[in-house]
């Protein structure tokens, strides 16, 4: 006695019994008024910066039979059911882009509508900072670069450290100082702040020469942006501050820091040449060449009056007058002296008088 899935219409049915007594009924199957929504106007507030999460909408339901139950996007989801006489949802903390709501009404009547909603603005940012000279001054570029894959770049401003907006998105000699920032802003209202930056401070470079060691430059340096890169008369020693001299006369030092600012110095220095002793005294110390920090391969032979050689040393080694552990008599003995550098391969030959 159950007749399912009839179209709206006029109907008639007919009961009978086995013995042909019968009865009709006559009904009319009206068509419901179908679900329909409408966006409430004023009511539309686009997420402008993607990923801000506060997009908003409302709509208006009407038709179907109430209460109506609504969910967005999610057609599996959980339904959030109106009172009896609610029409109006709203649906908060949304992201850019179209959505759909899905409508169900009291009896189970199910609908699905696509909700135009303006796309967010994403704003994917990086700064550089940048160092530079003039006059020997360091100088500094700061540029911001954002993703022309996501936005269009000409809809762009940007303001550094909340000042007035520029089309550039490069600022020049940003005041030294930490936790700098950009603002980004779009045509349609949204504004993403960089990570924070920090521009450094420099002191103007400056060097001065001094003496180190035995023959030896030292160029002190200060101020400017490390690492520094040294030349000495024109020739390069990169980041080596230390020079050694073979001869006396005016050396010049340019160092460049790492934001091209240069500082040259000029002085005059004096070589002083290997130091060799004409006699020894073993009880006094022993006998070697002096004043020959500098050449790390300088050996010395030490021969007898009758040419046999007694001894072979290097640098910073000195012979105690003795051979095979025997002391040798006063007297004469020679030496030849090989430097073994390769800026001053010289030999010195001569000789010495041992007295006891």
């Amino acid at each position: 006695s159950i007749f399912e899935n009839l179209s709206s219409g006029t109907y008639q049915a007919i009961a009978q019994d086995e013995l042909g007594c019968f009865v009709l009924f006559d009904f009319t199957i009206v068509e419901p008024i179908p679900v329909d929504i409408t966006i409430v106007p004023n009511f539309i507030l686009p997420e402008v910066c993607d990923g801000d999460l506060n997009g908003e909408f409302s709509i208006d339901i009407s038709g179907g039979n109430m209460p109506y139950s609504v969910v967005l996007d999610d057609a599996n989801g959980t339904y959030v059911t109106g009172t009896l006489t609610q029409t109006r949802f709203d649906f908060t903390g949304l992201s850019g882009g179209d959505h759909i709501v899905y409508v169900r009404d009291a009896l189970g009547c199910e609908s699905e509508w696509n909700i135009t909603f303006p796309e967010s603005i994403l704003i994917d940012s990086e700064v550089v900072v940048e160092f530079g000279c003039t006059n020997n001054l360091s100088t500094n570029m700061v540029t911001v670069t954002v993703d022309g894959d996501q936005v269009n770049l000409s809809d762009l401003d940007y303001s550094l450290d909340g000042g007035p907006y520029q089309t550039s998105n490069i600022f020049i000699d940003v005041p030294p100082g930490l936790n700098h920032f950009i603002d980004i802003r779009h045509s349609n209202g949204c504004i993403k702040r960089t990570e924070l930056f920090d521009v450094s401070q420099f002191a103007p470079l400056q060097l001065a020469l001094q003496d180190g060691q035995l023959n030896e430059i030292v160029a002190a340096t200060s101020g400017g942006a490390s690492p520094y890169e040294y030349t000495l008369n024109g020739q390069s020693f990169g980041n080596t501050n230390t020079f050694l001299i073979y001869e006396s006369g005016d050396y010049t030092v340019t160092v460049t820091d790492s934001n091209g600012c240069t500082a040259i110095a000029t002085k005059y220095f004096e070589f002083i040449d290997v130091c060799i002793p004409n006699y020894f005294v073993p009880e006094n110390g022993g006998w070697g060449p002096g004043c020959t920090s500098q050449y790390k391969d300088m050996t010395f032979d030490i021969f007898d009056r009758y040419g046999r050689k007694i001894a072979t040393l290097g640098v910073d080694e000195k012979w105690d007058g003795k051979y095979h552990g025997k002391e040798l008599p006063t007297g004469d003995y020679w030496y030849v002296v090989k430097l073994n550098d390769n800026r001053n391969d010289r030999e010195f030959v001569g000789h010495f008088t041992l007295y006891r």
